[in-house]
């Protein structure tokens, strides 16, 4: 499952729920450090889920109203895999017509080599997903994207990153004295 470019020759990233915490303290502009001419950023529908479920509390507010403008401001893209509704309760999970896309082969094949022992008869968190739900999705994005996260342990990112996927620990990002676009760009082979 080698990792794909993208044809335009732009980076895509994908941002974990964990690392936006980072950004938020460090108050990052992402449409000033990764300027779109050069980056592509995404962030998949499990994790949307999981930013929605961000409690409503005072506590919460900044991070949350953070989100919602680098959201907006850097014109961060929600990826879903195309299928059909949910049955029953919970959130969506699938792109319908005209937002969803077809899972690639690597996606699929990454998803049955995990799936069993990171995925089946998981719990449901207060999210709504699973456990490793989210992480197997943003770990999948692995394969055409780097992925941005504070969390490599053993689990679908783990696997993803020994299987070719590009996953970036952004633990020592605020320490390595580099801008963002630089520590992207250096593990992307294109600094």
């Amino acid at each position: 499952m080698p990792y794909q470019n993208r044809a335009d020759g732009r980076i895509a990233v994908t941002i974990d729920s964990n690392v936006w915490n980072l950004f938020e303290r460090l108050d990052l502009r992402l449409a000033i450090e990764l300027p779109a001419k050069r980056f592509i950023l995404f962030i998949p529908r499990q994790i949307e889920i999981e930013i929605a479920a961000i409690p409503d509390r005072p506590e919460k507010a900044g991070i949350r109203a953070y989100i919602a403008r680098e959201m907006t401001d850097s014109a961060i893209g929600v990826t879903a895999v195309f299928g059909f509704a949910r049955q029953g309760s919970g959130p969506e999970r699938h792109g319908g017509f005209g937002f969803g896309t077809f899972q690639s082969e690597d996606a699929r094949a990454f998803y049955a080599a995990i799936s069993e022992t990171y995925l089946l008869n998981r719990r449901t968190k207060g999210s709504g997903l699973t456990d490793n739900e989210g992480d197997a999705a943003v770990a999948a994005a692995s394969l055409s994207s780097v992925v941005l996260t504070l969390d490599i342990k053993p689990g679908p990112l783990r696997a993803a990153l020994d299987h070719g996927g590009k996953v970036l620990d952004m633990t020592p990002f605020e320490s390595s004295g580099l801008s963002l676009e630089d520590y992207i760009a250096a593990y992307h082979g294109t600094a």
